[in-house]
């Protein structure tokens, strides 16, 4: 049985990935309810407290020493419980507050503080400060505290969260649920995140000050923007997010706008809003989709449009595929690379036997699959692709030649849902990149299904005894 057990174990080691210095967000888990509370309770009847004055600060309620209760939420079971928690810092734009029993040097907090003044400064000029709904007091609270979130196999902690309850009041809440908000502005930080070697807490924080302010201005942005903008905000200030990025590169076979909370999801919606912001006018663009009012793709074309870039988002998601496997900005006018990243794709199938009956795969809504044909240079390929979910599967060809030359170009399916392509002996590397893009862009449906073919012919130069010339020809030459 022990033998049977240890088998089980080196089994999961060796088909998982393990992400030992990196954590995620506790936020998307508590989505779904405020959502749910938003449907009931409706945005328009939040509480209509005034905002902050710019400039001016208000008395604190708090001072160092004083003792809160906090609502917090036990990630292992979505349920709510109480802590006791010290105030250990007041100034113009925080309280912290550390969990009883969880103490932290002060040389540490003062670093922090310190730290937190410059991101909030940073953050609020680009995406504007959070907006005050709930309790009329400028200050933000930070609760230093022990997030229960178990040992996930992985490797990966959870060190913070924004709860959206939080900006409610309980009045409203009662009808709708158990459970119980703090009436603040406040952002949840495990302590553990203190000491950590690879991942600052400041990165942490950055990231949750992004979801306090996105939710100000559209609480009901998906979750696939809210993430990889507060992934992009921590880059933007200035933190590393390789281990998100990396991710994303080990397991790309995922979709962009369907949020399932693994590591690979935050680097590639991550990956996908720096694209924005390096191709589509820089930070003020991805401050203009948070600043929108509408949800998803829809309201990143708009935003966009706003910029004075009208761009549909098939045609940014096209691009940036393939921009995610060639990373190449010296081609095409810069938009098939990064200029400050460095990505790269491994293909999800290499072919290099030829010839190739029918094979089937599928690719997923909003991802890509890499099809990478290798072959000799006196060698032309035929190549066929065929869509059997009839829309909306979309296809590019990448062709390199052997002198590194790039051509980039659109697969347009036949009424058969089909077509094929003749690759030329002076192309060494083919690809197909197939991906999947429904319509409407949000609608939920499994991955789709599409096949290719390959044949091989041999060009051969061959000289005719009886001519002075030489001949080109398909196979044998005729007698």
């Amino acid at each position: 049985m022990v033998k049977k057990l240890a088998l089980i174990i080196i089994f999961m080691i060796a088909t998982s990935y393990i992400y030992a210095d990196t954590w995620i967000d506790g936020t998307p888990n508590l989505y779904e309810e405020s959502q749910y509370l938003l449907q009931r309770i409706g945005w328009q009847g939040r509480p209509n407290m005034a905002p902050a004055i710019e400039g001016i600060s208000r008395e604190p309620i708090y001072k160092i020493g004083d003792l809160k209760k906090f609502y917090a939420v036990d990630m292992r079971n979505n349920s709510q419980y109480i802590l006791d928690a010290t105030c250990y810092a007041v100034n113009d734009i925080l309280y912290v507050f550390v969990e009883k029993g969880n103490p932290i040097a002060f040389d540490r907090l003062n670093s922090l503080i310190d730290s937190f003044g410059k991101t909030y400064d940073k953050v609020t000029a680009l995406l504007g400060p959070p907006i005050d709904n709930i309790d009329n007091d400028p200050r933000i609270y930070i609760l230093l505290m022990d997030i229960k979130d178990g040992a996930p196999a992985n490797g990966v902690r959870m060190l913070g969260y924004f709860s959206p309850l939080d900006q409610f009041k309980n009045t409203q809440l009662v009808p709708w649920t158990r459970k119980r908000s703090n009436e603040v502005d406040l952002l949840y930080i495990d302590t553990i995140s203190l000491d950590l070697k690879n991942i600052t807490i400041e990165s942490v924080l950055a990231h949750e000050l992004t979801h306090l302010i996105q939710w100000g201005n559209d609480p009901e942005e998906y979750l696939w923007v809210n993430e990889g903008i507060a992934v992009y905000i921590e880059s933007y200030i200035g933190y590393s997010v390789k281990d998100r990025i990396s991710a994303y590169e080990k397991n790309p076979n995922i979709s962009l706008l369907d949020w399932k909370g693994n590591i690979e999801n935050y680097g590639a919606d991550y990956l996908f809003f720096a694209y924005i912001s390096e191709k589509y006018g820089g930070p003020e663009s991805i401050s203009a989709i948070v600043k929108n009012k509408n949800q998803s793709t829809r309201g990143i074309e708009l935003a966009l449009a706003e910029l004075g870039r009208s761009v549909s988002f098939n045609k940014i998601f096209s691009d940036w595929v393939i921009a995610n496997y060639l990373d190449n900005p010296d081609i095409y006018d810069g938009k098939y690379g990064y200029s400050t990243l460095n990505i790269k794709l491994s293909p999800s199938a290499t072919e290099s036997q030829y010839p190739i009956d029918k094979k089937f795969s599928s690719v997923l809504p909003w991802s890509a699959q890499y099809i990478e044909f290798k072959k000799e240079q006196d060698q032309i390929l035929k190549l066929t692709l065929y869509d059997n979910d009839q829309d909306d599967i979309k296809a590019q060809l990448i062709k390199i030649d052997n002198s590194g030359n790039t051509e980039v170009s659109s697969i347009e399916l036949n009424k058969a849902q089909s077509e094929t392509v003749s690759i030329p002996q002076e192309n060494n590397r083919i690809i197909f990149v197939v991906t999947s893009q429904p319509n409407p862009p949000e609608v939920k449906k499994n991955a789709s299904s599409y096949g290719y073919s390959a044949e091989s012919q041999v060009y051969t130069i061959a000289e005719v005894s009886n001519k002075k010339s030489l001949i080109t020809t398909w196979g044998n030459i005729k007698q």
